[in-house]
């Protein structure tokens, strides 16, 4: 219970606060500029990618790891103990 009066008391304090207002403040060359111009999303972002080999990619690199994780896991369990 006690952040509750400190939060009461920040919240009267930001609420006194004299906050500028912005309207007017830029200049006029941002008024009269011209609207940039826009590019289509799909020139940007290039060609798609082929779901299917991208699955094939993933599903190759963990099949790897996998593996390899299941030789380190025979390794450790046929190792020495001294």
């Amino acid at each position: 219970m006690k952040p509750l009066p400190l939060l009461t008391l920040l919240l009267i304090c930001a609420g006194c606060a004299d906050i500028p207002e912005l309207d007017g403040s830029e200049p006029k060359s941002v008024k009269s500029a011209d609207y940039p111009h826009l590019i289509p999303l799909h020139d940007i972002l290039g060609a798609p990618a082929d779901p299917v080999s991208e699955a094939a990619e993933v599903e190759q690199d963990l099949t790897a790891r996998s593996e390899a994780l299941a030789k380190k896991a025979q390794a450790l369990q046929n190792a020495q103990i001294n």
